[in-house]
């Protein structure tokens, strides 16, 4: 009896070391994330505070490694990597390439602010119909917040000052491979490329192209300025990337995780609003400090431009239409 009893003492014993090997070795989940912005930039900045929230909440079960300035590879190669499980999150917001539904939400002028774009984005039932259920149920990516990049501007040489919408006639305008951006820009004249992202500084200062559209943060960070003369104040895009998982890899965290996910990227997305706004008024300040041509535009012209916009596209009138409606 003595001897079944030890035995059985010593059989949960092995049981309980076993175990807590296991538990031991399994470690921590890590989240492979990947964008392209650089490291020093506040969008960076926004993604590691969410890190440290997520390793704190999450008791350290859950992490997040950050490797910033395309070094999985461009936004959309990130995106497929997302897709395939190569890698578990990036950010990206021109998602048209993938959800065709989307080209209208992605269009000049279609948001009246960032409040709006975000409510239409990622609260409404036209957005989940058409974009975020598209997206699981297509490519295996859920779309889980959004972070603020800022609103994007025209900025051009000084051979090619811009004003009014007509100034963009003929003018050779990089912008990124998203079919919303190249049809708006050509609908108004503009001879648009879509020059890669990393060599778009050489591109300017050679005068392959003679002017690009981003955030005032990003033509500083990239220091565009530097082969730029005029920035043009259109705002015509407000940059509103989509923080976005795989979504096995999403419902393999289980509730609790997802929950401290979630989370840590709405104080993300606070902590990118915040800061954007502010660094909007001292970018401003630092272009003018450097001799740039600041231009406002009449924004009711450019609205006019851009006003035929939505029949480039499928049912277009009635989806930009139906995001008018959201309030």
């Amino acid at each position: 009896m003595q001897k079944r009893i030890l035995t059985t003492l010593l059989a949960l014993t092995v049981a309980m070391v076993i175990g807590s090997t296991t538990a031991f070795a399994a470690g921590p989940i890590v989240l492979k994330y990947g964008h392209i912005w650089p490291s020093e930039t506040r969008m960076n900045k926004a993604v590691l505070l969410a890190a440290q929230e997520i390793e704190k909440n999450s008791n350290g079960r859950l992490k997040l490694q950050v490797y910033p300035g395309s070094q999985l590879g461009d936004q959309f190669s990130e995106m497929d990597n997302v897709k395939t499980g190569a890698q578990d999150m990036t950010m990206v917001y021109g998602i048209d390439r993938y959800c065709p539904s989307f080209t209208l939400f992605n269009t000049p002028f279609v948001f009246a602010d960032e409040k709006h774009q975000y409510k239409v984005a990622m609260q409404s039932e036209l957005s989940e119909k058409m974009v975020k259920s598209y997206m699981i149920e297509k490519h295996n990516i859920r779309l889980i917040n959004m972070l603020y990049h800022g609103p994007r501007m025209l900025t051009t040489n000084a051979a090619r000052p811009v004003k009014k919408p007509g100034d963009v006639k003929g003018l050779k305008l990089r912008t990124p491979d998203i079919t919303a951006w190249i049809k708006s820009w050509q609908s108004i004249g503009a001879n648009v490329t879509a020059f890669p992202w990393d060599e778009l500084y050489l591109a300017l200062m050679q005068g392959i192209v003679e002017a690009q559209e981003n955030p005032l943060s990003s033509i500083r960070d990239m220091k565009f300025y530097e082969v730029q003369k005029n920035i043009v104040l259109t705002r015509h895009i407000i940059d509103y990337p989509f923080v976005m998982i795989n979504e096995k890899k999403y419902q393999s965290l289980g509730k609790e995780l997802q929950e401290v996910l979630g989370k840590a990227f709405e104080d993300a997305r606070q902590f990118s609003l915040t800061e954007g706004k502010k660094e909007e008024q001292a970018n401003l300040e630092f272009f003018k400090q450097k001799g740039l041509n600041i231009v406002e535009i009449n924004k009711a012209e450019w609205l006019q431009a851009f006003s035929k916009t939505p029949e480039l596209f499928e049912n277009g009138r009635e989806i930009y239409n139906k995001i008018q409606s959201v309030k």
